[in-house]
C-alpha cells in the first residue's frame, strides 16, 4: 500500500451497508478514527469482520465510533485501547475504547 492509498476502501464495508453512508464511513476511517483503533478494525477485516457502521461525535464530540457487523475474532487490547465486555442485548456485545479523550468507539 503506498502512502497514497486510503486504508480502508469499500471492501471492508458490510454490502447492507446504505449506500448512502458508504463515502462518509470510509472518510472517517481513513482520516478520522484513532490509529490504535485503525489497527483493530483493520485485523478484523483482514479476518472477514466488517464494518456496518461509522458515525462522528459520539460518544464524545469530536469522537468516531464504528461498528462492526460480526463479534471480534480476537483481542486487541494494548496500553492505548481498552476492551469492555458489554454483552447487553439492549446495546452491544463488546467494545474498544482509546484511553485518551475524545474517547473513539469500536463497538461490535
Amino acid at each position: 500500500m503506498s502512502f497514497d492509498e486510503p486504508r480502508f476502501t469499500p471492501a471492508c464495508l458490510d454490502p447492507a451497508m446504505p449506500p448512502a453512508s458508504r463515502t462518509a464511513a470510509l472518510e472517517l476511517l481513513n482520516t478520522r478514527l484513532h490509529p490504535a483503533l485503525q489497527s483493530v478494525v483493520a485485523a478484523e477485516v483482514a479476518a472477514g469482520n466488517r464494518v456496518s457502521d461509522a458515525g462522528a461525535d459520539w460518544p464524545d464530540p469530536g469522537s468516531v465510533h464504528v461498528t462492526l457487523r460480526d463479534r471480534f475474532g480476537d483481542r486487541h487490547a494494548n496500553e492505548t485501547v481498552a476492551f469492555s465486555l458489554c454483552d447487553d442485548p439492549h446495546y452491544w456485545h463488546a467494545d474498544y475504547s482509546t484511553v485518551d479523550m475524545p474517547r473513539h468507539l469500536l463497538i461490535c
